[in-house]
């Protein structure tokens, strides 16, 4: 595969678009970079002699969100993909790259099913939704949705640490997992600043102070 080539498929198309109005313009090309990235380098640390399928974690990556936005965005974004594609990869790649879109979204953790490649992309995917990320998508999402800063510390006081928990066990890897624990740990401190300042406080008020 013409790895530049394509690339400049994915950025011509979704490089000025967003997903939804809460979000910036190009979030899927930018999120699809990072997680083709983030999919490399697990697949390296987790399977370091298998290295054969790379270019398809980087490609799958690039266009896994083509079509986010509409229901059963995996499926349509499959077939749009292998539409884009068609003639940029042999039929095998082409195959291996649309199944990988095709079940981004359908996470099963322990399914023996699903291929390395498969379990790779959807962790990457996902853990690129967390983390110094999480609070950049929540902040648009909350303001968009015409949230007050106070309903978005309620969430994250009430509700985050549940979903956080359900999404920690949508991962198929255990480095995944911990990358995931490390993430949420920032998006926690993150929380009790936020909840100290919106109180007016001073955070660090003591070393501060001495």
């Amino acid at each position: 595969m013409n790895l530049p080539e394509i690339k400049k498929i994915a950025q011509a198309e979704m490089e000025n678009k967003r997903s939804s109005p809460y979000n910036e313009r190009g979030d899927k090309y930018a999120h699809g970079e990072r997680a083709a990235a983030l999919a490399v380098r697990l697949r390296k640390l987790i399977f370091p002699n298998d290295s054969g399928y790379d270019d398809i974690l980087t490609v799958a990556a690039w266009f896994h969100d083509i079509s986010n936005g509409v229901d059963d965005h995996w499926t349509i974004g499959a077939a749009q993909a292998r539409e884009l594609l068609t003639g940029h990869c042999t039929v095998d790649e082409l195959e291996k790259i649309c199944g990988i879109i095709a079940v981004h979204d359908d996470r099963r953790p322990g399914d023996s099913n699903y291929s390395n490649a498969i379990k790779i992309h959807q962790d990457a995917d996902w853990l690129d939704h967390f983390g110094t990320l999480y609070i950049w998508r929540f902040t648009a999402y909350a303001i968009g949705h015409d949230e007050t800063i106070n309903d978005a510390l309620d969430y994250y006081q009430t509700k985050w640490p549940e979903d956080a928990a359900r999404w920690h066990d949508e991962l198929h890897f255990d480095l995944s997992k911990r990358i995931f624990d490390d993430k949420t740990a920032f998006v926690e401190t993150f929380i009790e600043r936020f909840a100290a300042e919106l109180a007016g406080g001073i955070w660090n008020e003591e070393i501060l102070v001495g």
